[in-house]
């Protein structure tokens, strides 16, 4: 126990080293996604302190308009940021953190999940750091900050670790997670699991049942960002978006080590690694004198790599074009992420069949994972400086680049505040003591005839009207206030209120996911009954 805390805490330390510079620096690490990042992590923020539990809507983007961001948009990074917002942190710091939490908790989880599978702790070491210092993985931190995706590597080995110990409320729980960290990325390592599962897994009953109770916890996310996505023009912007970032085949294998824009697919290195490369490589040749449980490894992985690069290459093409979910992925080179793990276990299996003995051999064999990267270690990009962070909390754009969440019933984003939030377009009379808060508007009309009222909110299916409590019909088709809720009111002296609620297909979610947790906390209960019986 205390040699793998020691090996953990060396793995923590190494891990930390590619995070020196950005927390030296006062400034922001220029990422692809960290301008839109933070303006999200203050929208969640603002919606759980305003009472919209679970999160669907962001009241203060697109301009005030609102948008239904957190229906499809991932949760378990916010969560997180959301935390330590309420901590008082800062939100570049917070931001900051929620990157460094997800590689600490990636190799954390690793090396707990490797430990077990391979049975001894340096090929633990050493798979930790394969996993960890995969280029890609590193890319996706340090360069595209894509908080959701990270959370996925975070999760994923917790889940495979949780299955190899039959331990229920692991596996609920950490692919609850998993799901809640992005939900495309997500299903490609969901179907990872299963096989994983079936291969490898002693206990298949258990496994099934905590993979069943995480699709259950993750359900009031999942089910509706899945059901409720016609409602978008997701489909329409992002249908042809995959045929430009099919990377070349050969750059997986030639080392990027200067950034040289020539190997990238946009900002994107697709270069699996120097030392990955060689271990997946070694593999095959050693694969006749492997044992039994490594040989069916290795076929897993060989398998997961394969599919990932037909998906990666345009003979994929057809498939992209006929399956609409498959363009939820927006980008081919994002299966590097599941070759990330495949090569990080093969290079296990190897080391496994050949550790180095010698101490001088394996502490070069880890130089040689971790020393190639570190010219990702420094942002490629630079830094922002931000002198006010009140920008972030109230940011004006929508935060999205592809549609994903822009309503169909709208003429696409907001371009600008409105004059005033809810105001009489029909009719005669004034309105008093407007007050807003994420999901919710109140207000007094005083009308001398029956009025109709906007409010400069973009509908989706949720918002509801109550006038004097009682719930009135509205419309958001009008072509001249295309997309906006609109009533009417009588004449006279009424309270209005307008709030985003669970339609019944949110519910049933909801529901199946309390569920889940009755189920989850009966388990726990049961079990510390037998224990002590």
């Amino acid at each position: 126990m205390k040699k793998s805390l020691n090996i953990l805490i060396i793995l923590i330390v190494l891990s930390s080293l590619p995070f020196i510079h950005m927390f030296v620096s006062p400034d922001l690490p220029h990422t692809s996604d960290g301008e839109v990042q933070i303006p999200r992590m203050a929208a969640f923020y603002k919606a759980i302190r305003d009472g919209h539990i679970p999160v669907r809507w962001a009241g203060d983007l697109n301009y005030g308009y609102g948008m239904p961001l957190f229906t499809f948009i991932y949760h378990t990074p916010f969560y997180v940021s959301s935390f330590l917002i309420a901590l008082g942190i800062p939100l570049v710091s917070v931001f900051k953190l929620t990157l460094y939490f997800s590689f600490l908790l990636s190799c954390i989880f690793m090396f707990l999940f490797a430990k077990t599978f391979f049975k001894r702790e340096k090929i633990a070491f050493l798979v930790t750091l394969l996993y960890q210092f995969a280029p890609y993985h590193l890319v996706d931190v340090l360069i595209r900050g894509a908080i959701g995706t990270i959370y996925v590597y975070a999760f994923f080995p917790l889940v495979l670790w949780g299955c190899l110990r039959a331990n229920i409320p692991i596996v609920t729980i950490s692919l609850s997670l998993m799901i809640l960290s992005h939900n495309s990325m997500a299903l490609v390592f969901f179907f990872i699991t299963i096989g994983f599962l079936l291969l490898f897994a002693e206990n298949k009953r258990k496994a099934i049942l905590g993979i069943s109770l995480g699709l259950g916890l993750a359900s009031f996310y999942w089910i509706p960002a899945l059901i409720e996505h016609k409602y978008t023009y997701g489909d329409l912007f992002m249908k042809d978006l995959f045929r430009v970032n099919f990377p070349q085949f050969h750059h997986f294998f030639i080392p990027n080590l200067f950034n040289d824009p020539h190997l990238r697919v946009s900002e994107i290195v697709v270069h699996w690694g120097i030392a990955h490369t060689l271990l997946t490589v070694l593999a095959i040749i050693f694969w006749r004198s492997l044992p039994s449980t490594m040989k069916i490894m290795s076929i897993f992985c060989y398998a997961i790599i394969i599919i990932s690069i037909f998906f990666m290459h345009p003979l994929s093409t057809p498939l992209w074009e006929r399956v609409s979910y498959l363009r939820q992925f927006q980008f081919p080179w994002r299966f590097l992420s599941v070759i990330v793990f495949a090569t990080a276990m093969l290079g296990g299996i190897v080391i496994h069949r050949y550790l180095p003995r010698k101490p001088y051999l394996f502490i070069i064999l880890a130089l040689m994972i971790v020393l190639p990267t570190m010219h990702y270690w420094k942002p490629t990009q630079g830094y922002d400086q931000i002198q006010d962070e009140q920008v972030f909390w109230n940011y004006p754009l929508n935060t999205t680049y592809f549609g994903e969440t822009d309503v169909i019933w709208s003429a696409g984003p907001a371009t600008a505040y409105p004059k005033s939030r809810v105001q009489i377009i029909e009719g005669e009379g004034r309105i008093h003591n407007f007050r807003k808060i994420n999901h919710k508007q109140t207000f007094s009309v005083k009308s001398t005839t029956s009025a109709r009222i906007v409010s400069h909110t973009q509908y989706f299916p949720g918002w509801r009207v109550y006038i004097n409590g009682e719930k009135t019909s509205i419309q958001f088709q009008d072509p001249n206030w295309r997309g906006l809720i609109t009533f009417f009111v009588p004449e006279g002296t009424h309270a209005v209120r307008i709030q985003f609620e669970e339609t019944p297909i949110r519910l049933l979610a909801n529901l199946i996911s309390v569920g889940s947790i009755i189920i989850l906390i009966s388990f726990l209960i049961r079990k510390h009954l037998c224990k002590r019986a």
